[in-house]
């Protein structure tokens, strides 16, 4: 039993023993989203049905991983042009994944960022490990809950909503299926949000199978494999993953494969970032915009 799953796991945060909440009951052999990524992103919070899915992923589209780790630059690429470029201090990010060197709270240790995930092994994660950070939060709620996230009473003491927002939907929007309408869901976060907020998506691409057979033929394979192992992970078209900014400005370079997303100006590495995929690049679109 690791110390993440002892009820009576103690943690020292802010010079009080705080007990932690009881762990979640985790289905060792079921693969998840979050754990799936850990693997991908070289953590050590998999089992082996999640390594197994890892083959079958790679067996679809070899260099998966290489999406994974494309959608991670993504997302540090983009809240470091909001931090720098837009002077966003303020950050939501929605389906957040299990806590790893590089997230966005050390990218911008000045700022504040709420985590939100529906996912109760993250969120046990989340609050044992970043409890008592100054800059974090982790709340319960997901993209299928957008009200409930911004109305969350803690939410709203830790963010100023009447100013800008920095939104982060990184390998959210793939898992909300169809039926669940995640561009209607964007828009309603969006109508909850200041002026001047930003929104850093990025997407599974199924590109045009008339144009890219061959990359269409892998986009199809993946979504069978994670549909059938996980329930989620939709491929969708360049114009299903543009409707998504629906009501938003999309900024320069626009909504592109992530490894042509714009550079950055130049910084001090941080530990924990990563590279654009240098294969399957059709396979993930990125992009920016603003209220």
């Amino acid at each position: 039993m690791s110390r993440f799953t002892s009820p009576d796991f103690l943690r020292q945060a802010g010079g009080k023993h705080v007990r932690a909440e009881p762990p979640p009951v985790v289905d060792l052999a079921q693969p998840s989203i979050a754990r799936l990524r850990s693997f991908h992103l070289k953590g050590k919070d998999h089992f082996e049905g999640d390594r197994e899915l890892a083959t079958r992923t790679d067996q679809a589209a070899p260099g998966f991983q290489e999406i994974v780790l494309g959608e991670r630059a993504f997302l540090q690429r983009a809240v470091r042009y909001l931090a720098e470029e837009a002077g966003i201090r303020q950050f939501l990010q929605l389906g957040a994944g299990l806590p790893a060197p590089g997230d966005p709270h050390e990218l911008v240790p000045e700022g504040r960022i709420v985590y939100a995930t529906d996912d109760p092994m993250v969120l046990a994660h989340h609050r044992a490990l970043l409890r008592g950070g100054g800059n974090t939060l982790t709340v319960k709620g997901g993209l299928t809950e957008p009200g409930r996230v911004l109305r969350d009473p803690e939410t709203q003491r830790f963010l100023d909503l009447d100013r800008p927002v920095g939104l982060l939907l990184s390998g959210t929007v793939e898992h909300v299926s169809d039926d669940e309408d995640p561009a209607g869901r964007i828009s309603a976060l969006r109508e909850g949000l200041a002026p001047g907020s930003h929104l850093a998506l990025s997407h599974y691409c199924r590109p045009d199978p008339e144009q890219f057979p061959r990359d269409a033929l892998r986009a199809t394979r993946l979504q069978e494999i994670l549909v059938e192992h996980l329930g989620s992970g939709w491929w969708r078209s360049r114009r299903e993953i543009e409707a998504c900014f629906n009501g938003w400005e999309i900024l320069s370079p626009g909504v592109l494969e992530v490894q042509r997303w714009r550079t950055l100006p130049v910084a001090p590495p941080v530990p924990g970032c990563y590279q654009m995929p240098r294969r399957n690049r059709r396979l993930i679109l990125g992009g920016l915009a603003r209220i």
